[in-house]
């Protein structure tokens, strides 16, 4: 969560300020977005089932790297342009829950899961936070790709992490 929050908040800002984006343009961006992460998470799970949460999650964290480079490093573009290019993004970034969550509830005993899934959320939501504040920090004194740097190293960590744990290579 700490590295979607390095970036997600200063999105709607960044293309307003740098790439004229009109406020009421916004909406078409995330309803693209939104409307392709809602057809594609299924997707995402099936291919979950198929070749295992582990493998999807980290090809989905390594994934995850282009996008937010991209984004936080985006060139000047036609707005078509934006509103075909921001559902990819969305959907990769939104794509490692996924298989994420379908980890998450192996852990715990079944008698224990509620509890778990409530901490972990709750660690979740202390994350987001941690991530943007940072991230609003290196936005005030900086450029925008100095987030997409530091959520490009949290994502890649959290993939090393993993791998560390699980006891085999990403």
């Amino acid at each position: 969560m700490a590295s979607q929050m390095l970036v997600i908040p200063f999105i709607s800002p960044m293309l307003v300020a740098n790439h004229g984006v009109a406020l009421a343009q916004l909406s078409w961006l995330y309803m693209a977005g939104g409307a392709a992460t809602f057809f594609t998470a299924r997707l995402v799970g099936k291919l979950s089932d198929r070749y295992g949460s582990r493998r999807m999650f980290r090809l989905m964290v390594v994934l995850c790297l282009l996008p937010v480079l991209f984004i936080v490093h985006l060139p000047n573009l036609p707005f078509f342009a934006m509103v075909l290019l921001f559902p990819v993004f969305m959907v990769i970034v939104s794509g490692r829950m996924v298989p994420m969550q379908a980890l998450q509830t192996t852990v715990p005993e079944p008698s224990n899961r509620g509890a778990f899934l409530s901490t972990n959320s709750a660690l979740q939501a202390l994350g987001a936070g941690c991530g943007a504040w940072p991230a609003d920090c290196s936005c005030r004194s900086m450029r925008m790709g100095i987030s997409g740097v530091m959520a490009s190293m949290a994502c890649w960590l959290s993939c090393s992490c993993h791998s560390r744990r699980s006891g085999s290579a990403a």
